[in-house]
């Protein structure tokens, strides 16, 4: 495994994604995700599954220590009056006294940005978190976030061989942060490339573990797939037992001229 160091903490440079992951199902899963050796795991309240990891994560043998913890606030709990409750509860659900990682899942126009960034230093005052960030932040937010003065250390949003990212990656990167790759096999849509099949043969791997591979070989990058099938999951894990030469990575990267988006950029959740 490969690391992130910000703020003294090492972040997993692949982690886990829970996005649809419930139920009875999902204990299983992610039981098997960290017999295989993830340790990162990312949800979200609007994921209506931290309780099932609470249940995975509050047994497991593996030491808190070892464990990355991400959850991020969704866009109705970005006030002043429901922000800090609503991650009260989702360390009550996670059973843990704090996350690893506090993030603002969408920004919400209806609420003042400097409000919920408040709301976000004042959870890691309290110790409900030791590191904050957003997800899906422009780099226009971005640069909002940067006049208010808030050290946020991590940045997530849509990323993989099909879209350029290269503007949100340097105002990241400018700004000291990682960025985490959520969707980064494009809903699997990578394992039907040529160039990503032949890159494969070559190193006998797989498309998806090529393009997982690009990502967390790139400076500040990480990566969180997201699978329920078992061997997927397992093999999602093994993409640091080879490396892509420059050769490779510039061909893959010439996919992003198709720049395609699996979510719409101007996405505006319709909240309640």
């Amino acid at each position: 495994m490969d690391y992130v160091r910000k703020n003294e903490a090492w972040i997993p440079k692949l982690g886990f994604g829970t996005f649809n992951l419930t139920g009875r199902e999902a204990i299983g899963i992610l039981e098997f995700a960290l017999d295989v050796g993830y340790r990162h795991f990312d949800t979200a309240q609007m994921y209506e599954n931290e309780d099932v990891i609470g249940k995975v994560i509050g047994s497991t043998s593996v030491p808190r220590e070892r464990l990355f913890i991400t959850t991020k606030v969704w866009g109705t709990n970005l006030t002043e009056n429901r922000f800090l409750p609503s991650v009260e509860h989702s360390l009550k659900e996670l059973k843990q006294d704090y996350v690893d990682l506090l993030l603002i899942h969408w920004p919400n126009k209806n609420i003042p940005l400097e409000e919920s960034l408040d709301q976000l230093m004042i959870a890691r005052e309290k110790g409900y978190c030791k590191l904050i960030g957003v997800s899906n932040f422009t780099v226009e937010l971005l640069e909002k976030v940067e006049k208010r003065g808030v050290d946020i250390v991590c940045n997530q949003f849509e990323y993989h061989p099909f879209l350029n990212q290269d503007k949100l990656l340097a105002k990241t990167r400018e700004m000291g942060c990682f960025a985490t790759a959520y969707a980064p096999l494009a809903k699997g849509q990578v394992v039907d490339i040529e160039i990503l099949q032949y890159i494969a043969l070559k190193h006998k791997v797989k498309p998806a573990q090529v393009a997982l591979r690009w990502l967390v070989q790139q400076e500040d990058v990480v990566a969180i797939p997201k699978s329920s099938q078992l061997y997927r999951i397992k093999q999602n894990f093994d993409v640091f037992n080879f490396h892509l030469d420059e050769e490779d990575m510039e061909k893959i990267s010439a996919l992003q001229s198709k720049n395609m988006r699996l979510i719409d950029p101007e996405f505006a959740p319709t909240w309640d």
